[in-house]
């Protein structure tokens, strides 16, 4: 399992990349999918994002599965969201959430992370 990656830092935004992310349903089964790709995921997180659905912060898939990009993940539940904010059953790892935070945390010292639900 992948631990992810800072691609870019900014003024504005952060973006970190795993290998692979694995996700879960709502009862925390694995959902097992199948793809043919060298990389993974790209999430952005952005400092003042205009659109605080579905959290403030929040990430938003800008590389990786064709499924995923335009998706946004909320910085507390780990769930994933698409881009019209319907809640999708897909939740990130837990692993691999608790690595995005860690990344981006730093990059955010006046914002409590995970975000309380």
């Amino acid at each position: 399992m992948d631990d992810g990656v800072i691609l870019e830092v900014s003024e504005g935004y952060i973006s970190v990349c795993f290998g692979v992310c694995f996700w879960t349903d709502a009862k925390g089964l694995m959902i097992l999918e199948e793809d043919y790709r060298v990389g993974g995921e790209v999430w952005r997180v952005h400092k003042n994002d205009p659109d605080p659905y579905p959290s403030r912060p929040h990430a938003h898939c800008i590389d990786g599965c064709r499924r995923f990009v335009g998706c946004k993940l909320h910085l507390g539940t780990r769930q994933l969201f698409a881009p019209n904010n319907k809640p999708l059953d897909r939740f990130l790892d837990q692993r691999q959430f608790d690595r995005l935070i860690e990344l981006v945390r730093p990059k955010f010292p006046g914002v409590m992370l995970p975000l309380l639900i």
